[in-house]
């Protein structure tokens, strides 16, 4: 059985706003010069249509190399302005004005839409200052968004060079996605280990074991100083047994007041917390319960099960 390959993305050609306008003045001009006669005119008439018909080669033997791809998409805030950076390569080394890059999601149209009832603004794009470079990396700015996963379509490369009268574009593959975690706002203090949570924590009050390289995430307190100072390498002190101490659990149901995204904030704010302190931590939602653990992954986790609940299913109070 052959499998189906997505098919490159090829330029394609699109007349602009200002260029059906030139194309219209152009028929009337031609018109007029029919009717009455007028060389002039008929001039006028015959070099708007040849620039029109020419003005896109100009541009297709500056770009038909180029190419464009998606780099790495970093999660932001509710209310936070986001970047979505995309690397264009230039083979050709030629300059081109006129030259931009955009996309456009269908969910942050439709949210777009219902808040102020047209998706106008819904299309994002940003400039390229496409100079002799091999390479050039852009980022485009992306207006505040409520909290969710926003999946980017339809990016691709567009050019109007020289006159804006064509519009080349070209699509760029990728499933990027943007996400958006609820904003780390709330007042409540960290609540504190509870007891008979079945997970717990080793303090380093047990019998030292060894020393470990460190890995992200490891408590500060166990880095290996002295080691650290004969080798150069940042090294961590592993200890056995030790007294448990029970997990941190963070729970939705706890936050007895507010709003849905007032409580989902303060949770938010308590991952941070925890995370900043190097704590094992569990979230406990209504509709998914996260298991304890820590690091930037377990982080990303947390935050992204935060960004999407109640969007796709049901919540409870």
């Amino acid at each position: 059985m052959k499998t189906i390959n997505k098919k490159t993305p090829r330029w394609q050609l699109k007349l602009t706003k200002f260029g059906l306008i030139w194309l219209a003045a152009s028929i009337v001009f031609f018109i007029l010069a029919a009717n009455y006669s007028n060389n002039l005119l008929l001039f006028i008439a015959l070099l708007f249509i040849a620039v029109l018909m020419n003005s896109p080669w100009l541009t297709w033997l500056n770009i038909r190399k180029l190419n464009g791809q998606i780099l790495t998409i970093e999660p932001v805030y509710t209310d936070q302005v986001g970047k979505v950076k995309v690397q264009t390569t230039n083979p050709l080394a030629k300059y081109t004005s006129g030259l931009s890059v955009s996309f456009q999601s269908s969910t942050l149209a439709k949210k777009k839409a219902n808040a102020k009832g047209s998706a106008n603004n819904a299309m994002q794009s940003a400039s390229l200052a496409l100079n002799k470079a091999q390479s050039t990396i852009t980022d485009i700015p992306i207006k505040p968004l409520t909290r969710g996963c926003f999946p980017l379509e339809n990016i691709q490369l567009n050019c109007t060079y020289p006159l804006g009268l064509w519009r080349w574009h070209k699509a760029i593959n990728s499933d990027a996605k943007l996400w958006v975690y609820p904003a780390p706002q709330g007042k409540l203090p960290l609540p504190k280990p509870k007891a008979k949570q079945g997970t717990y924590l080793k303090r380093e009050q047990g019998d030292f074991s060894h020393i470990r390289t460190y890995q992200r995430g490891d408590s500060l307190n166990h880095i290996a100083w002295k080691q650290m100072a004969r080798t150069g390498e940042v090294m961590t002190k592993e200890f056995d047994g030790g007294e448990g101490l029970n997990q941190t659990v963070l729970s939705y149901q706890n936050i007895k007041q507010g709003t849905l995204e007032s409580r989902l904030s303060q949770l938010c704010r308590w991952i941070v917390d925890c995370h900043q302190k190097q704590l094992k931590y569990a979230v406990e939602l209504p509709n998914q319960t996260i298991a304890a653990a820590q690091g930037e992954a377990h982080k990303e986790v947390c935050l992204q099960a935060l960004s999407q609940f109640g969007l796709t299913l049901p919540t409870e109070a």
